[in-house]
């Protein structure tokens, strides 16, 4: 085991360090693009005869999911200077939580909810509920 205390996650000092981060960038892209190449073989899989798509779609999803969160933790770190501060370009955009990660089913819908902006109060204030409803139930 190497004892170089950059290779220590528990350390905070260890994500103020560009080689640590850099080394961190790096094994999030390869695990990202190992996902995505995962994800596309099962959709390959689920167009297969005679494909188990229940158990397809499960392994999809979770991989989906993991992706989603490599993604958010890639975000993390390229949204942080040295040393844990926000950076200023990207400060004030609002982030989603590990609760909008759980409500969202797959990493399509969270990907489009992403790059939405936040409801505004006057949509809020013209929002024909009982019209909404009808839509809803398909009436």
């Amino acid at each position: 085991m190497d004892t170089n205390k950059n290779d220590n996650p528990n350390l905070p000092e260890a994500l103020g360090s560009v080689e640590y981060r850099a080394r961190l960038t790096t094994k999030l892209n390869c695990l990202i693009a190992v996902l995505e190449v995962a994800i596309a073989k099962i959709r390959k899989s689920m167009d297969l005869p005679g494909a188990n798509e229940e158990r397809l779609q499960k392994i999809r999803s979770n991989l989906e999911n993991t992706l989603a969160i490599c993604h958010r933790a890639k975000q993390t770190l390229d949204r942080t200077a040295p040393g844990g501060k926000p950076a200023t370009s990207r400060a004030d955009q609002p982030q989603m939580t590990a609760r909008d990660y759980v409500e969202l089913t797959s990493i399509d819908e969270y990907r489009k909810f992403k790059r939405m902006a936040p409801i505004t109060k006057e949509e809020l204030g013209g929002i024909d509920f009982d019209e909404l409803t009808r839509r809803l139930a398909g009436s």
